[in-house]
């Protein structure tokens, strides 16, 4: 796996890097493969499309900020033309890299869909809302829970639909319709 990863000479992974860092036009600074603040350090396996935003998006009721991490599909430097399919995901400290999984196994969610666009021709821009620690089963909850507590499931929700999907559209080539749009978490 670690094979695949882009080199310093990858032409792509570079145009990434420089457009994501504001070296060319781009609408938010990216700090390149954040760390969580409590995770030990290991080495990074992200890929050359896994950027990590530095603006944080504040979460409406929940007085909250959450992170987002992008991975934009293989094609997106070189096909400016093209929209995307977006997938929405949860917990994405785990998605993409090790150094930031909260169990010190990523998902491989770069990966895999670096191969489907090899094998199948299938892109997509994968955007992931970090978890929120000690109040992620709150917010990922729609109901109460008496031995979880309350549900913050609902003014997640709103955050996902009214602040990071415009965020996302108005700032991404995404395909922007509901048969392009997807959500998709774990163990809840």
């Amino acid at each position: 796996r670690r094979g695949r990863r882009a080199r310093a000479g990858d032409q792509s992974g570079e145009q990434r890097r420089q457009r994501c860092e504001g070296k060319e036009a781009h609408p938010a600074s990216v700090a390149r493969n954040a760390r969580a603040p409590s995770a030990a350090p290991r080495p990074s396996t992200a890929g050359p499309g896994v950027h990590v935003l530095a603006q944080r998006l504040a979460i409406p009721g929940l007085g909250r900020e959450r992170t987002l991490r992008l991975y934009l599909p293989p094609s997106y430097d070189t096909s400016p033309d093209k929209r995307y399919p977006v997938i929405y995901m949860h917990d994405a400290q785990n998605l993409f890299d090790e150094a930031t999984s909260s169990f010190g196994q990523e998902w491989g969610v770069d990966e895999t869909l670096d191969a489907f666009a090899r094998t199948r021709g299938f892109e997509a821009i994968v955007v992931g809302i970090d978890h929120g620690g000690d109040d992620r089963i709150h917010e990922l909850s729609p109901w109460p829970n008496p031995k979880y507590g309350p549900a913050q499931g609902e003014a997640y929700m709103a955050f996902v639909v009214d602040v990071v999907k415009p965020f996302v559209d108005a700032h991404y080539r995404t395909l922007a319709d509901r048969a392009n749009t997807a959500i998709a978490g774990s163990s809840m």
